[in-house]
């Protein structure tokens, strides 16, 4: 599986499916396509498992070979004996990595593993959990005294 090759922790949870619509052009292909299904991932905030909803619509153009790609874009055609062969793999491993979001949450009010501690504070509340109520400019500048002249 992709995600064990490029070390991507994932589990699927609800079977994930691609449609594709390949449309030939004068310079290429364009592609459509949508991407659909559920995975599990760690949470950054708690690391616990976060289940992750995907619904990705897409569009891409991949350009024949002899078009100028820019510098270090893959191209995912290639031509073949029998005519033009598209890396779908390759494709919907991108779409697959664009769909997710930047940051994943368990939920939108993960509270996170303290800082001082390490424990779950979606779980249990730990004595340190006070210190954060304060920025950490305002602890930084605690007891500073600004004299006036």
């Amino acid at each position: 599986m992709l995600w064990r090759e490029f070390q991507y922790d994932a589990e699927i949870l609800a079977p994930l499916q691609a449609t594709l619509s390949v449309i030939p052009q004068p310079e290429g292909y364009l592609i459509q396509g949508r991407l659909t299904g559920t995975v599990g991932t760690i949470c950054h905030r708690c690391s616990e498992v976060a289940k992750v909803g995907l619904d990705h619509h897409f569009e891409t153009f991949e350009a024949y070979e002899d078009t100028e790609a820019l510098e270090g874009e893959e191209n995912h055609l290639r031509a073949t004996d029998t005519g033009w062969e598209l890396n779908a793999t390759a494709l919907l491993w991108e779409e697959f990595l664009l769909a997710m979001p930047e940051k994943i949450l368990c939920s939108d009010s993960c509270l996170g593993l303290c800082p001082q501690c390490g424990k779950n504070r979606n779980l249990e509340q730990c004595v340190c959990s006070n210190l954060d109520t304060q920025s950490p400019l305002a602890r930084a500048l605690q007891g500073v005294k600004i004299k006036n002249h």
